[in-house]
């Protein structure tokens, strides 16, 4: 998503100094959204008054919002604002928010729904508006926010001019945005026309917004309506983004959805893994009742998968009790990865209480090998702590690889290391090898210093 304040910066907008707002008398006056400014009156008979105001300037509404700290309460009187400003005279707004502010987020707010309500009621002159801010992702931003208004109006009209007077970041932003808005009301007719861009680029940028609002409220139809493109990228694009969107509130509709269309069942782990998120237990018990078991493994697995991004522990525990074979395997590499990602040790101590040999093995390599390549030095330290013996060795191995690459002397020496002697000479033959083959000359001037290497690489 491209935000009008991202990280690129243009000075020419930033630097738009906030217009000094005078403290208004307290006096009577005749100010409403529509003044350009207040225009005090006097009582009849009376040099001044302390009479309060009825109604504030909407510069003097707008720095009363400012001073606001919470900034949710913040924004959400400025969309307020920006909203009235945008109904009742837009052409001040855009005033307001080209001098009145110098925080961007701030501006974006109530700016956004300015240009909303100018694209609705006079979309040329919302537009024209655009150009004064300056070139790049803020004026892709802006464009987007008028014609989204205009599409609310005339999304045909607005989609014409998009494609004939706009490129580059400034299409695809506004016509993702023109799809959205269309969607809401002719989800058929914004789909049908996503697909008639020229350009592939335009119909993925369209078709993703007008998938994904379709999808929210008729996600059966949307579904249905993807299902019937023709095979190929742009069928599997729509029908993931729909089937998907569906998953995260229905998960169990879209599995059986997906259970009566054989050609789309490759999007089954994909949901099987929403769904886990929400309840593992009943999408197992599904999956055990309603597909093949091979089937059934590999939605389980993709179901791990996803609950180790934010609950390794329990994906493990999980994993435990549900996976078998291969899928148990690929599962516990992935949860192992991701854990040790974020809590190495935390994730060695749970691998090491695994009874099976082979599976405590490969998942201690798979910790290893993400631990050294985030941080190779806090590896590298706590390997040399630990005692001899197997794990010790694993973690070696997967040094070894690590500095095989740059470094093959000093990954050949940590190898020499390493207590047991089949996995010490598998390591030394391949590493050795490796490095013949790229750097023949140095590789042989090591072995001829090591010469207790030759006798380990010898059977």
């Amino acid at each position: 998503m491209l935000l009008l304040g991202a990280a690129a910066s243009y000075s020419a907008f930033e630097d738009w100094a906030l217009e000094p707002v005078a403290k208004s008398p307290q006096l009577q006056t005749t100010v409403t959204l529509d003044s350009p400014e207040p225009q005090a009156k006097l009582p009849l008979g009376a040099a001044q008054s302390s009479n309060p105001v009825h109604e504030e300037s909407p510069s003097v509404k707008l720095a009363s919002i400012l001073k606001i700290k919470d900034l949710e309460s913040r924004h959400g009187l400025l969309s307020a604002l920006g909203d009235e400003m945008g109904k009742t005279n837009p052409e001040r707004g855009w005033q307001m928010v080209l001098s009145d502010f110098t925080n961007i987020p701030d501006r974006q707010v109530f700016g956004i729904q300015v240009l909303r309500h100018w694209g609705q009621k006079d979309p040329h002159a919302a537009l024209e508006a655009c150009k004064q801010i300056p070139v790049g992702e803020r004026r892709a931003l802006v464009y987007s926010a008028a014609l989204a208004g205009w599409a609310m109006k005339d999304p045909q009209a607005a989609a014409a001019w998009t494609l004939g007077n706009l490129s580059g970041i400034y299409r695809r932003t506004a016509i993702g945005r023109i799809g959205k808005v269309w969607a809401q009301t002719e989800p058929h007719k914004a789909a049908e026309w996503a697909l008639q861009n020229s350009f592939e680029v335009d119909q993925v940028f369209s078709l993703n917004e007008v998938i994904d609002t379709w999808a929210e409220t008729y996600a059966r139809d949307a579904a249905e309506w993807c299902s019937k493109l023709p095979a190929g990228k742009l069928h599997d694009f729509a029908l993931s983004r729909a089937v998907l969107k569906w998953a995260d509130y229905f998960p169990k509709t879209t599995a059986e959805w997906l259970a009566e269309h054989p050609d789309d069942l490759w999007l089954l782990p994909r949901v099987a893994a929403r769904w886990g998120q929400q309840d593992p237990l009943a999408a197992a018990v599904w999956l055990d009742k309603n597909v093949s078991e091979a089937s059934a493994q590999e939605c389980r697995q993709a179901m791990v998968l996803e609950w180790a991004n934010y609950d390794p522990r329990v994906a493990f525990e999980w994993a435990v009790q549900v996976l078998k074979g291969a899928p148990r395997q690929v599962a516990f590499s992935g949860i192992f990865s991701h854990w040790a990602s974020e809590y190495p040790e935390e994730a060695r101590i749970s691998a090491l209480k695994l009874a099976d040999e082979t599976e405590r093995h490969t998942s201690l390599e798979s910790i290893f090998i993400t631990w050294g390549t985030q941080n190779l030095e806090m590896f590298h330290t706590w390997l040399k702590e630990q005692k001899p013996g197997v794990e010790k060795d694993i973690g070696i191995e997967q040094l070894a690889a690590l500095l095989s690459p740059t470094n093959p002397a000093a990954a050949l020496s940590e190898v020499l290391t390493m207590q047991n002697p089949a996995r010490r000479q598998r390591a030394l033959t391949q590493h050795y090898q490796d490095w013949k083959l790229s750097e023949p000359l140095a590789a042989e001037a090591w072995l001829k210093q090591h010469q207790e290497a030759v006798k380990l690489m010898t059977p």
